[in-house]
């Protein structure tokens, strides 16, 4: 199977069945999904496996920091996570974005590396993933941040269904002409200026000289007025943006469905 093939035919996983690799088969692809492109050569990741009762107590963990009575369960839904980690390094020239693009480029190989070897994977993250409790039981260090987790585990007959295919043309596209650039070919469709070699678009525009009548007391009030209706109406929107995205965190607390993050 071809790079290609194997990108195609990658799914996300939300549902996996209790079989899942073992270490002596994770290694080989965990060496070849660390030769993502890598600034400088900082391998500014690492990851950790959760297997057994390490799921148990990083469901303590979440219910903690989420504020529940019982330990959650989302992470049994799974026989192995895989705790992805940025590890930034101090770097003069390589930024910490671009270290975190690094350990996401590992992250997403190495999912797509277990998926060709026919084991399933979903990449799940949640607002608990960079709280201080789940980096305490990680034991993340100084400079380090979690990236979320991989739950592997064995493909079941359903397939999860195909995702829709990518326009490529609409998402692959040229720079952006220059508009004081020249085209010297004979074809520029670029509309000149007679008696000129550039574009009418390079020309300087005519300074028109810019006139303002005194406003009256009547026209100032009615400004200030529009002005202080616009406000009120941002403020308003501001608001009601708010409230809805308040509510809608709630419904996602509450909920303990497989509707929690992913990344598909």
């Amino acid at each position: 199977m071809s790079a290609r093939e194997a990108a195609l035919a990658r799914r996300s996983w939300s549902k996996v069945t209790s079989a899942a690799p073992t270490r002596e088969e994770l290694l080989p692809l965990v060496a070849a999904a660390g030769r993502v492109a890598d600034h400088s050569s900082l391998r500014p990741w690492r990851l950790i496996e959760l297997r057994g009762e390490d799921r148990r107590r990083l469901g303590a963990a979440i219910s903690a920091v989420r504020g529940d009575r019982e330990p959650s369960s989302k992470p049994l839904r799974a026989e192995l996570l895989i705790a992805v980690v940025v590890s930034v390094r101090p770097s003069g020239k390589v930024p910490a974005w671009e270290q975190e693009a690094v350990a996401s480029g590992v992250a997403h190989l190495l999912s797509l590396l277990l998926d060709e070897a026919g084991w399933g994977v979903i990449w799940r993250t949640g607002e608990y993933t960079r709280s201080p409790e789940i980096a305490r039981l990680h034991g993340l260090g100084e400079g380090e941040s979690l990236l979320g987790w991989l739950y592997v585990g064995g493909k079941p007959e359903k397939d999860p269904g195909r995702r829709r295919p990518v326009d490529a043309e609409s998402v692959l596209s040229r720079l952006p002409a220059d508009p004081g650039a020249v085209s010297a070919g004979p074809d520029d469709a670029t509309s000149r200026t007679e008696g000129s070699s550039l574009p009418r678009e390079a020309l300087p525009r005519e300074a028109k000289p810019r006139t303002k009548a005194p406003r009256t007391p009547e026209e100032l009030a009615e400004r200030s007025e529009r002005k202080r209706r616009k406000k009120a109406e941002k403020k308003r929107r501001k608001a009601v943006k708010k409230a809805k995205k308040a509510a809608a965190r709630m419904r996602r607390l509450a909920s303990s469905s497989v509707s929690d993050d992913a990344i598909d």
